[in-house]
Parts: C-alpha cells; structure tokens; sequence
C-alpha cells in the first residue's frame, strides 16, 4: 500500500485551515480613495526625498571616496612576504665550560622563543592589555577605530599626536613593515596592511612575532630578553604578576619602567590584572593573589653571566667578529661555547686583586675620598646622603660605601649600608687598619698617619670593608694581569685583564706591549741544549761589553751588581744572571736565539741585539704564557684557544676548535682505553732539550728566584721570574703538566715599582693564590722523561748536588775540560778577561743601569 503522503505536493498544506464554528466571515473593506495631502505634507514630502537624495549621494560619494583613497594608500605598501620568513635580530650568546652564560654579544637584548615555549599566561596578559579582541577581530577593530578617528578629528590644530587605535596585528606591521611615525595616511596604510596579515597568517604566528620583536625597554626586545631583564628568570618560570608587568610596558616602557617609576609601573600592571580577570582569563583568587605580589622581588639583584668575565668575554667578542663579521656576531643569534672555567676565573680574579692591593698598601699611599657631604649634622640624615652617592665602578663585592660620622683620635666612626640586609648600621675603623694610608703631600705621600683625622674628615665618603671593625679601602693605581691554560690544548680557563673591566676594559694580557725580562731566558737556555751543550757545562759570568750598530757601548750588569765567575749553566738560570746569559748568546749565536724566539712566538722578528736576548723586546703575556705551554708540550707549539665550538640558532656548527679530535673516541672503540687527542701543533724543538730546561726551571722554583711562587704547593712546577729595567715590570710564569698560568705586574704608563719589586716579589704571590685554587683537584704528576733522558747529579758552586736531565752519551762534567762558554773577546772594544768570583760591578760611564733584567 502506497504512503498517503506521497501524494502531497510542495506548498500544499496538509490540512485545511481550522474554523471556528460560530465564526462569521468579516465583511471586505470598502476601496479607499486618494488622499488629500495639505501645503504642510507636500513641504514634508520634499524635504524627505530630498534628504533621501543627499544621503544616497553621500553614500555614492563615500564609496568612490573610499575607493580612491583605498587605491592611493595600497599603491607602494610594502610586501607582508617579509613576516612570513622573519628572523629577528637575535644577540650571540656567549657560554663558560660549565654552560653559565659569560656574556650576549649584540646592537640589542633579544631571545626568540616559538609560540609553544610561550606560556599561555604570558601572551594572555599582552592580549587584555593591548587587544582583547585578537582572536576573532580581522586585523582591525572597527569601533576602536571610529572612536579614535572621532577624538583624532578634534585633535586638528591643536599640535597633540592623534591617537592610536591599533591592534597587535596593527603594531606588528608598524613596527616591522612601516616607521613609527604616526600620521593619518599611515594609520590608514597600517590598518590595510594588518587585514592582509590576518588573512595571510595565523593568529599564533602573528602573536609570535609581536611577542619576539616588541620593546620592553632596558634595550630589551621580546618577552624571553625582559624576563631576564627584570625578574633575572627564564620566561617559563614567569608567573601572573610578572607577566601583567611585562605587558605594561609596550604602551610607554620609560614611563612604566619598574625600576625607574616603579608606582607607575605598580598601577599600570594592577589594572592590567583586573582586565585579565574580566576577560575570564585567571580567577578572583589568582587576581588578589598576583595583585598582592611586590612588584620586582629581585630589583636591582640581577647578574648577567659569569662574574668577572668582562676580559675574557671581550677577547672571544675579537675573535668572532674576525671569523664571522660584526653584522653576524650582532644579529646572528651564535651559540658560542668556551673554555672558560668560572671558579677558576674567580680565583684568578681574587688572587690578582688581592696582589695589587697589597702592594698599593706597602708602596702607594692615600689616593684620596670617594666624595664628601657639607652637611653639619649628620646624626639623622647621613643614610639619605649615603643613598645619592653613585657607587664607584671597580669596587670588590666585600666592600661597600661609608660615611665619617666622626674621625678624632685613634677611631673613626662610619655609617654603612649593610649589604645583606640593607639596614644603616655604624661601625669603627681603627687607625691600625689604615696606617697604610699616608697622605698626599707634595705630589708624594707623607707618613703614615698618627691619627684617624690625618686621612679622614667628618662628611667623607669612603670604601670600607668589614663588620663592626672596619678596614678602609681604595682602588689601587697599580694594574696586573693573569692567564691561566690548559698547555695540552691550549684553552684558556681565566684570563684578568687588569683591576676591573668596568674602570678599563683594555685588556694587559692580550694588549699590553712590555718588555718580559729574564722570562724570555729559557729560550736562551734552550738554544744551547739544542746545540749540544750540557746543562751543567761551565760559562763565564763576568763583564760583557759590546758595541751596538748604533756606536753605543752595551756593558750591562747583574741585578746583584756582581760576578760570580765560571757558574754551571743550571746555576745561571736558576739564578738569572744577566752576565752568564749574555756570554752564553755570545757562544750559540744570536742569530739562532733570534729563531728561537721567533719559532716559539714570543715576537714576529727579534730585533738583532744582545739586550734583546734578556728580554729587551716587546711582547704580550699572551703570547709568553703560549711560548711557556710550548715548553710544558716538550716543543709541540701550543696556541691559545678561547673558542670551544660555535652554532647558529638551529644548532648546525660553525665552528670547532682545532687540535681536539680523539682518534680513538669513535664507534666500536675500546672504553678501556684512554682518548688519544689528536692534537695539532708543530713540534719546534727538540723534546729532549726541552725537558733539560724544564729540569732547569724546576730549580728555578726550588732554588732561585721564584721560590716564593711555589710556596706550600706540593705538586711540581717548572716556571721563571722577569724583571725589567728599573723594575718597571714584574712577571712570573709557571707550568706544571696540567696547567699553566703567567702573571703581571706593573703600571699602564711604565714606572718604576720600587727597588727591589722584581717578578718573585711581586707576581710570585699573586701565581701560588691562585695555582694551590688550581690544583687543588689535581695529582702530583712529575714532567715525564723522554725516552732515553737520565736525570744525573750535578753541583751547584757551593757543592750542593742537584738533578740535573742529560741526554743519551752526556755526563755531568764531561764539557767541564772544554773551557768556559764565553770569557774572551768579546768582538767590540773594552773586551775584559773573566773576573774573579764576588768582584763588584764597576758602572759604566756610558750605561751605569741595571741594564736589564732579573
């Protein structure tokens, strides 16, 4: 049987229309007529159509208007293509071994973050502050839009910027497509180009962007770079308030800087939680929560990277921009990797500051107050004074700034700031702990003060160190410099370029031109083990007078001023005398010296004079510590490396340093076996001659003049003094098979340090603070014998035996029979015959000067 209903058709009701049974069908109305329309009605009539007309032209108008200026404004926008395949400007990130950050190299602070390591709080507090409407809006916020124009147009005339109405998409393309001046013609182009981006990019990816490139202030641009900024934490550990405070600051990021008007900040940022908590983006409870939170818990607190790395951080900067350009190190986002070792870059800094300071104390004198207060009360409003006086740069992390209360007598009293607790406190500085500071009198310094009131005066502002008793402080005058590697592979571990990168950022390892003194004689010694000569073969230390190219007639002298006479060659360097050196160049060649200092690095071209081969030439600490670590290598030429491996954003490598492969550290290798490094190098001297001068420069710290650098240290250490004319440089440079470390001591304008300030007294201390720092960790490894060498007794001129390294067929005194290694003519007028031992130096009228060097 069919379906009834299958024979409906469309538009037929299914039923008739239902009736009420006592309805009555109403009558038909009956045809109006036409209406008569008063003088009153036509006028009105008129007018409406008129006012139709208008409108309808008005309409037309505005379309072909609208048209026009679309036309005009789109011809010359730029392409959105651009966005598309953004790549900020992102800052080279430099590491230390253990991965702490060293420094961020670049023009400006930025970190990229994609939108999944964006939390979802932070981007929501950019959205309630700048666009709520972000997710659904086209680019453009029409009714914001019509409000702006409206208060824009009565803007006209008055010299005021119209306001902004603009989107995120909007501030995307004005700050990445467009400049940031604002007129109408180009809020007309931004809102155009915005409703291009919206149609061609996502939403996530246009919030990534404004979230990587906005200005936050402090030169930091993204979210990820003012995390560290301000709240020195990874953005992933920020939370409401602090996000809330970050989105303040897009809108005028001086005037709502946290640090700089921190009530302004505090307000903008307690608003913008109340729009997150109306946009039901957090709860009432996570609102009063992060409205009732300080609004910068670690202001003023926050470190960038490794303490003291401003030196090292700098040569690496060198570096990089030598091998990758200043434009790719600035904006490339490079991951670097470096050598440097922080708990050893903060000993060394330690140990040259505490160096430094202590001669200042022994030597120098009061350089003077950090500044002073007029006030002629200071009972109650000295913390205030305190509060307005810039802390000097250069000053250790231990002390702090204080202010004479009173200085009368054997005590003065300061007030100070004590640093853990910010509390004013008061404390005494007793005039023992600054009898060091005589005061300035007639460019020199006076006596040392009798009373607290011969240096200090009521209202001075002073460095001070110390609890309850106080120690008075100062920034010495005096600069050193210390750098400390690994002579395997030539890595830097900590490099000081000087007191305080922050008063002078020139560095007196790598830049520093001085003169190295007697470090330069192992090179010497060297050449003459190369030859064949023994270590314990006689040589003649007695007057040496010759005369230069230039007609002058070089006699120089011993620092002792006296000859010792005929001196094994062991003793001569151990005791660095001038004289045996000098006779012992004579007899190898300066020539050949000449190579040696050339193939070791320590200069490109030795000038070809006698005082050059005791250290009369210009060089680095640098390049000498490099030429030390090519001795600890046995000959392989070790350079100095600051760069581990370098990468781009994406990890891909760039760069890796040389000489670091392991040969036997590949698949399927052996784990019982030791890496072998295939390490880079060319060997420039012969290994057995090299562990004879170690052998020497052992004794060098046992014996002679570097026994105050070794000092409580047991493992054993192969090292030399320097000391220049006038003791106007001080150096010491030492190794033991793991390590080595050079350091120096002297003024940036050269000057004399004092009689008897040679490169034990001075940089000896400072190398043993630092080197027991160093190996602590380290076994008590001796320098191995190549094959073949047999250490053998030899005696000192006083009879005492020592070890002494002799090459295969070579025996002590088997060269004794030959004669004295100098002690002739000495190819230039005024040639003298070997002195006795113990004969006083007679001066010479033409150079009556140390003559060099110790």
């Amino acid at each position: 049987m069919s379906d009834p209903r299958d024979s409906f058709s469309a538009g037929e009701r299914l039923a008739p229309p239902r009736r009420d049974p006592d309805h009555q069908p109403r009558a038909p109305r009956p045809p109006r007529g036409p209406r008569k329309r008063g003088l009153l009605g036509a006028v009105f009539g008129f007018l409406v159509s008129g006012l139709y007309r208008l409108v309808f032209l008005g309409i037309v108008l505005g379309l072909i208007g609208g048209g026009i200026a679309f036309f005009y404004f789109s011809a010359g926008l730029p392409s959105i293509d651009s966005l598309k395949t953004y790549k900020p400007p992102l800052e080279s990130r430099v590491f230390a071994s253990d991965f702490q950050l060293v420094s961020e190299l670049g023009s400006q602070h930025s970190v990229y973050v994609t939108y999944d390591q964006i939390p979802p709080m932070v981007g929501q507090a950019f959205i309630s502050a700048e666009d709520k409407l972000f997710w659904v809006e086209p680019g453009v916020n029409p009714a914001a839009m019509l409000r702006a124009a409206i208060t824009d147009i009565t803007l006209i005339g008055s010299g005021r910027r119209p306001i902004g109405a603009s989107t995120i998409t909007q501030q995307v393309v004005k700050n990445m497509l467009l400049d940031n001046h604002i007129t109408f013609g180009t809020k007309i182009k931004e809102a155009l180009l915005a409703m291009r981006v919206s149609q061609a990019m996502t939403k996530q990816q246009v919030l990534t962007l404004y979230l990587n490139e906005v200005d936050l202030g402090h030169n930091s641009f993204g979210i990820a770079a003012a995390a560290m900024t301000y709240f020195d934490k990874p953005l992933s550990q920020i939370d409401i308030a602090q996000a809330a405070t970050l989105a303040a600051l897009p809108k005028a990021p001086t005037n709502y800087d946290p640090f700089l008007h921190p009530a302004d900040s505090l307000q903008r940022r307690n608003f913008i939680i109340s729009r997150m908590l109306a946009d039901g983006a957090i709860t009432q409870a996570q609102a009063d929560a992060a409205t009732a939170e300080p609004l910068l818990p670690r202001a003023g607190v926050t470190t960038q990277g490794v303490v003291n790395g401003g030196y090292f951080a700098d040569a690496v900067k060198a570096q990089l921009v030598q091998k990758f350009g200043a434009d790719m190190v600035n904006t490339g986002g490079l991951v670097v990797h470096t050598s440097l070792d922080p708990k050893l870059q903060q000993a060394a800094t330690d140990a040259v500051r505490d160096g430094l300071e202590q001669y200042d104390h022994n030597y120098a004198g009061w350089h003077g107050r950090v500044a002073h207060v007029d006030d002629a009360d200071l009972s109650g409003n000295w913390q205030a004074d305190l509060a307005k006086q810039a802390k000097p740069p250069g000053m250790r992390q231990s002390w702090r700034l204080g202010i004479v209360l009173q200085a009368a007598g054997q005590t003065a009293r300061i007030g100070s700031i004590d640093p853990a607790t910010g509390n004013p406190q008061t404390g005494d500085l007793p005039l023992a702990n600054m009898r060091w500071a005589r005061p300035p009198v007639n460019g020199g310094f006076g006596p040392r003060p009798s009373a607290v009131s011969d240096v200090l005066h009521q209202g001075d502002i002073v460095m001070v160190s110390g609890g309850a008793k106080l120690d008075l402080e100062q920034i010495p005058s005096i600069q050193g410099a210390l750098i400390s590697m690994d002579p395997v592979t030539g890595r830097v571990l900590a490099m000081v370029g000087g007191w305080s990168h922050d008063i002078s950022p020139f560095n007196r390892v790598t830049q520093a031109q001085r003169q190295p003194g007697s470090s330069v004689k192992p090179l010497v010694y060297l050449t003459a083990m190369e030859q064949g000569i023994q270590p314990d073969a006689p040589v003649l230390d007695g007057p040496f007078v010759v005369q230069l190219p230039d007609g002058t007639v070089y006699r120089p002298g011993n620092y002792e001023q006296t000859f010792q006479g005929p001196v094994p060659i062991f003793h001569a360097l151990e005791q660095s005398l001038n004289l045996a050196t000098l006779h012992l160049t004579q007899q190898i060649g300066l020539k050949n010296v000449a190579t040696t200092f050339q193939n070791f690095g320590i200069v490109d071209q030795m000038p070809p004079y006698y005082p050059s081969a005791i250290g009369a030439i210009d060089t680095t600490l640098w390049k000498m510590a490099a030429a030390y670590a090519t001795l600890d290598q046995y000959g392989r030429q070790v350079t100095p490396s600051l760069i581990d491996s370098v990468t781009n954003p994406d990890g891909t490598v760039l760069y890796q340093a040389p000489g670091q492969v392991c040969d036997n550290c590949v698949n399927n290798a052996d784990p019982g076996q030791m890496p072998q490094l295939n390490l880079s190098g060319q060997q420039v001297a012969d290994p057995d001659s090299v562990y004879q001068i170690v052998t020497m420069m052992k004794g060098v710290v046992q014996r002679g003049t570097g026994k105050l650098a070794v000092a409580g240290i047991s493992q054993p250490v192969a090292g030399k003094t320097g000391t220049t004319n006038n003791f106007n440089d001080a150096w010491f440079i030492g190794f033991t098979p793991g390590i080595v470390t050079g350091c120096w001591i002297g003024f940036d304008t050269p000057a004399s340090l004092g009689k008897d300030q040679t490169g034990g007294n001075v940089c000896g201390p400072i190398w043993n603070e630092y080197m027991k720092v160093a190996l602590a960790d380290q076994p008590n490894v001796d320098f191995a014998a190549p094959q073949g060498m047999t250490l053998q007794q030899a005696a000192e001129p006083d009879g005492t035996m020592v070890s002494e390294a002799f090459k295969p067929g070579e025996s002590p005194g088997a060269q004794a029979q030959n004669g004295l290694l100098g002690g002739t003519d000495n190819g230039a007028p005024g040639g003298t015959a070997p002195a006795q031992p113990g004969t006083p130096a007679q001066p010479s009228t033409i150079d009556n000067s140390l003559g060099g060097l110790y």
